[in-house]
């Protein structure tokens, strides 16, 4: 726990000790953390669910024994680094959906956390982006919700929508996928 807490501070989300902040930048700061919270948690599942869907590729086309077995050969570690490392989300994605009976919804799911992953990879203010602005413009000083499913995602409700989705395409790329029974199967995408 000491450790945790040091490195809360360290990267500053440390909201316990709001009160050595002076009184007027207590809520800016507050956002701040919150929204950074939010931002590693949907940074995290994205990883985690991009991790098992390489993980599928590589036991298709490279079959046999476990994967820790596999990372010692020079033949896994080469397909690993020239193929798998290169392919983004929605390719690896859009090759399973090919292989295996991934449902709409699942599918539809992993593809708005990539975008969701998008947005907040790769602008501070992703309320600020295009994808998130509403027709019209908006009340002056009215924030633009980042929505997840209807949700705004910097909310307890939106944060909670994101994680229960990210379980169930988690629990369903460890325990449910299954192959598909066709002749047609593409080697390469």
């Amino acid at each position: 726990m000491k450790e945790l807490d040091q490195i809360a501070k360290v990267v500053r989300v440390d909201y316990w000790n709001i009160h050595e902040r002076e009184r007027e930048s207590r809520t800016p700061v507050l956002e701040v953390m919150k929204r950074e919270m939010i931002r590693g948690e949907i940074v995290g599942q994205y990883t985690l669910i991009d991790d098992l869907l390489s993980t599928e590729l590589c036991r298709y086309f490279l079959p046999g024994k476990n994967l820790i077995t596999q990372w010692k050969t020079k033949r896994f570690r080469r397909f690993n680094y020239y193929i798998i490392e290169r392919l983004y989300l929605t390719q690896k994605l859009a090759f399973l959906k090919d292989v295996y009976r991934v449902p709409k919804s699942i599918a539809s799911t992993i593809e708005e956390i990539n975008s969701l992953r998008n947005a907040v990879a790769h602008a501070f203010f992703p309320e600020n982006l295009r994808a998130y602005q509403m027709k019209g413009r908006p009340a002056p000083r009215k924030p633009i919700p980042v929505r997840y499913k209807g949700e705004d995602i910097f909310t307890v409700a939106g944060a909670q929508r994101f994680v229960d989705d990210c379980s169930g395409v988690v629990d369903f790329l460890l325990w449910k996928l299954k192959r598909r029974r066709h002749n047609n199967i593409p080697f390469l995408l």
